[in-house]
């Protein structure tokens, strides 16, 4: 929700002038506010989006923000008509990502970046749901705000609030905080930690992005930059999800057909991956 800056006026001239001046040091700080937004905006000479109804596609972009930062980021875009969503659990002793290839094509996975948080004894932090197998269980501290499944309908991305387990949810990740809610960028987000990040993000009709950037940036930036048009989706971001980052943060693209699969490894092993599989 976005909050009002305005005040109602009053039919008394003395209050009507005292609330004007108000209301004029309010629009001053609101004015303030949203110029410390950074505004993004793709660099030219990258490539063009793929076609809405491709299954899966690859795109690295660039972005530069009006504060001077420049963000690369890996991008796997896919529309769940096609593809399902899986979770591939790595074990408590933490998989490199120099494994990433071997076991994400022994599963079957397309695209494949880090999933969810993770304590130093390698043990999930919050519920996670690998191929139907349950590990850990379902948290409420504040960082996991929300929840990614999926089951036979689809690929869901919920509040955590609002999420109600059920049977048939074969893969799924707490994680967060939400990056974009309703298409605008969430407020109160960290301003502070500039990290490399990794993400889910969705128009919420069928079209999805897992991404991971190469570089560091802001949760606040990485919302704001999600929530722009044309930054980093082809399509309106309606809502997106933060998954582990920092050290963590890494990305395979599998092409298939014998090529070499696109990679940015993780500086450090990692529990669990968040991929998708053909359908």
């Amino acid at each position: 929700m976005i909050e009002s800056c305005s005040m109602s006026a009053s039919i008394n001239p003395v209050a009507r002038s005292v609330r004007l001046g108000v209301l004029t040091l309010l629009l001053a700080f609101c004015t303030v506010q949203d110029s410390a937004r950074a505004d993004w905006h793709p660099l030219a000479g990258g490539e063009p989006w793929p076609a809405p109804d491709a299954p899966i596609s690859h795109r690295e972009r660039t972005l530069e923000s009006s504060t001077g930062r420049t963000v690369r980021v890996h991008l796997a875009l896919f529309d769940s008509r096609r593809y399902r969503l899986a979770v591939l659990d790595l074990g408590p002793e933490l998989a490199p990502a120099s494994a990433w290839p071997e076991r994400t094509r022994a599963a079957g996975l397309s695209a494949a970046v880090n999933g969810g948080f993770f304590h130093a004894d390698g043990q999930p932090l919050g519920l996670v749901i690998a191929e139907g197998e349950r590990f850990n269980r379902f948290e409420t501290v504040k960082l996991l705000s929300g929840v990614l499944y999926g089951d036979a309908r689809g690929i869901h991305l919920e509040r955590r609030a609002r999420f109600q387990s059920h049977p048939g949810i074969d893969a799924l990740v707490q994680s967060g905080p939400y990056l974009v809610e309703q298409g605008r960028a969430v407020r109160g987000l960290s301003t502070n930690d500039v990290s490399r990040r990794t993400f889910i993000a969705t128009d919420w009709r069928r079209h999805w992005i897992l991404g991971a950037t190469r570089d560091g940036l802001t949760l606040a930036e990485l919302a704001e930059a999600l929530a722009t048009p044309g930054a980093l989706a082809p399509w309106p971001v309606e809502r997106a999800l933060n998954l582990d980052g920092g050290t963590s943060t890494g990305f395979l693209f599998d092409p298939g057909a014998g090529q070499e699969p696109i990679q940015l490894r993780s500086r450090r092993p990692v529990r669990n991956l968040v991929g998708v599989r053909a359908r």
